[in-house]
């Protein structure tokens, strides 16, 4: 008799949950002895040092699990106790090891990197090098971003695009108690389920893993942070979505459009639509592009008298109605694909809206403030 099919999913995120929990405070001690603190300022929310290393434990939860992973996939290929449906293409891990070798690397690349700018705040252009580098071997191991764009080289510019867009979204997001690792989680749950539908047994296993690893983080980062991820935690969490997003396969013969194909986008709506909006704000007020703020989507919704906990717990839920708009893309034709499309811009409009007339309504109040005072001065 096998085990049910979603149950072994469950058990791989299980595995990679319970290495996140044991990983996570020993990161925490490796930061406390090797100096990864982030210290109180008054740029800073928190007020006291906290280790700011909490990727080392999401890093180490995901490579450790995934190597029991494909040990216990080549012990239990011919086990009873597989479904029969996985058991067909456990022996096939040969034949993507390049690509998981590629995702692998350039995961590694960019963590060190983090790391690095953990401990010695590396410059910007340093960093987008390092992002630059670290899609390389995506685009070496034929992970590439397709979208009917014919030639491989629009191919590689786009993947590595995507790579510096979404590493450097997470980084953004990473700017309240649990909320770049939540959204991970809510995404990459979307991206499970767009998998599932496509059967596609080997992608389930990683996504499954990568939200194991980023819980057992997340556990001791929200409501109210032990540690911070850092850039070690949300480069990794950003380039590992920027590789599952473009491994996951959308669009294959039969489908009824090709709308699926953005099913990325859609998924990963939030924090894209975070990272456009705060630079914009940005060039607007002619500030640095790259030099941190409080502008983000958050940080707007705490101005309208959100909680951080409410704030966060919000963004979730965004999140995850925005995304899963996106799981039954393949399943409609071009009335059903565009009228979803349209939800999902009507998303963010509506934020949008909102967040003007809570705009507008702080400019009266601080007009009416001006006036009184001018007012008891004149008397």
């Amino acid at each position: 008799m096998s085990v049910p099919l979603d149950l072994v999913y469950v058990a791989i995120a299980g595995l990679a949950f319970g290495l996140g929990l044991v990983c996570v405070p020993l990161a925490q001690r490796f930061g406390q002895r090797f100096g990864f603190v982030d210290a109180v300022n008054p740029a800073k929310i928190h007020d006291e040092p906290k280790v700011r290393c909490g990727g080392v434990g999401i890093f180490a939860a995901f490579m450790g699990a995934f190597a029991i992973c494909l040990l216990a996939a080549g012990l239990l290929k011919d086990s009873p106790l597989v479904p029969e449906s996985l058991r067909a293409h456990l022996g096939n891990i040969s034949f993507v090891k390049d690509k998981l070798g590629g995702l692998m690397l350039g995961a590694t690349i960019l963590f060190l990197t983090g790391l690095a700018d953990d401990r010695f705040n590396l410059r910007p252009t340093v960093k987008l090098f390092l992002q630059i580098l670290s899609a390389l071997p995506l685009v070496l191991s034929g992970i590439t971003v397709k979208f009917f764009v014919p030639g491989m080289l629009a191919g590689a510019v786009m993947t590595i695009a995507w790579v510096v867009l979404l590493t450097n979204a997470f980084n953004f997001l990473d700017n309240m108690d649990g909320l770049s690792s939540g959204v991970a989680i809510v995404a990459a749950l979307n991206f499970f389920l767009i998998s599932r539908g496509g059967d596609e047994y080997f992608m389930m296993a990683i996504i499954a893993l990568f939200i194991g690893a980023v819980a057992g983080f997340w556990r001791y980062n929200f409501p109210r942070a032990r540690l911070f991820m850092g850039d070690s935690g949300s480069l990794f969490i950003g380039y590992m979505l920027a590789g599952i997003s473009t491994l996951v396969t959308y669009y294959k013969a039969g489908v009824p459009t090709q709308a699926p194909v953005i099913a990325p986008l859609i998924v990963l709506g939030v924090p894209i639509f975070d990272t456009v909006s705060v630079l914009l704000i940005r060039w607007k007020n002619g500030a640095p592009l790259m030099k941190g703020d409080q502008n983000h989507f958050s940080h707007r919704l705490v101005a309208l008298g959100f909680s951080r906990v409410r704030t966060v717990l919000f963004i979730y839920l965004v999140t995850f109605a925005v995304g899963i708009t996106a799981v039954n893309l393949r399943y409609l034709g071009w009335a059903g694909a565009s009228l979803a499309l349209v939800q999902v811009i009507l998303f963010f409009v509506i934020i949008h809206q909102i967040e003007r007339a809570a705009q507008q309504k702080q400019l009266m109040a601080l007009a009416a403030l001006s006036r009184e005072r001018e007012h008891g001065e004149t008397d």
